[in-house]
């Protein structure tokens, strides 16, 4: 026995890299928080833009030239057409019940979204005045009307919610069927133009559809960037090209050996499934690995399994 004790002495760690660690943690963590809130405000702000773009077209060019909105907007003015009550009145009563469904179906965001454009759009038609704007010509306040009305309501989609109405039925519709959200709405609008024809008259019918199908259009132009395209690769960096796929736009791939029919060259196909907005970006990643590639981009209506849908 040396009267030395075998017992190991374990040093604390290091103070400063401790605080270092946590301290590198908490930033990233912050800036993520801190874009989160950036992203909401965006949001929000979008939300607002979109709501008075649809509340200028309502109270100034379609409703003072006699003319019916489609969705829920129109039923409400149908009501409003035999009790003199504020269009955005009925507008909010109307969209409690689908407020809730859109809660049970399609998220919170999404809910707590629209019910913040629900309300400001109803607040927004009571607040203004229903009087003609620009034009006293029915045909043009119906495409520009019907224009404005489906910027302002595609705004507020793009940015994940919705206007309430028939926007809530025709994302679920398109969620759980693959079916656009214009020509989810355009089907549902076509009982309000025949029962506004029988109301208000054939030529308000025909005015009426006119303005429907500018803002079915302008839904189309403005969600594009969501729509679903199937794209072929032929390259012969099939492995390098698949990666960079996943890593940057964290799409999934499949991969499959080929032969060249004239020259007979070993090629490798890839198939991916994305959108649109994502297809600038997918073929330069495509051109930066292989700029001899061969690409083919096929419209997509329906995808069965699991993708993951931006919109």
């Amino acid at each position: 026995m040396n009267g030395k004790s075998n017992t190991k002495i374990v040093k604390p760690p290091n103070n400063d890299l401790h605080i270092y660690y946590h301290s590198y943690k908490g930033y990233f963590h912050m800036e993520n928080i801190n874009k989160k809130s950036t992203s909401i405000v965006l949001d929000l702000l979008a939300i607002i833009v979109g709501t008075i773009v649809s509340a200028v077209a309502l109270n100034m060019l379609i409703i003072p030239s006699g003319l019916l909105s489609g969705g829920l907007t129109g039923i409400a003015q149908f009501i409003h057409h035999f009790f003199p009550v504020s269009v955005g009145v009925f507008y909010f009563v109307l969209n409690i019940p689908l407020m809730v469904l859109a809660y049970k179906l399609l998220g919170t965001k999404f809910s707590i979204y629209t019910m913040i454009a629900i309300i400001l759009l109803s607040g927004f038609l009571y607040l203004l005045p229903v009087q003609q704007l620009w034009t006293d010509n029915t045909i043009l306040a119906a495409i520009f009307g019907g224009t404005l009305n489906g910027i302002g309501c595609g705004i507020v989609l793009r940015r994940g919610g919705s206007q309430g109405g028939l926007d809530i039925l025709s994302r679920i519709i398109s969620k759980y069927h693959n079916v656009s959200i214009g020509k989810a709405s355009l089907v549902v609008n076509i009982l309000i133009v025949i029962v506004s024809g029988f109301i208000f008259g054939s030529e308000i019918a025909l005015f009426t559809i006119i303005s429907m199908f500018a803002t079915m259009k302008t839904y189309e132009i403005i969600l594009s960037h969501v729509n679903r395209v199937s794209v072929l690769i032929i390259t012969n960096s099939g492995e390098e090209v698949s990666h960079a796929i996943n890593s940057n736009l964290h799409r999934g791939t499949t991969m499959w050996d080929a032969t060249g029919g004239y020259t007979h060259d070993q090629k490798t196909v890839l198939f991916c499934v994305t959108v649109v907005g994502e297809l600038t970006t997918l073929k330069k990643i495509v051109r930066k690995i292989d700029s001899h590639a061969f690409v083919s981009v096929i419209s997509t209506q329906n995808v069965i399994g699991r993708f993951h849908q931006i919109w």
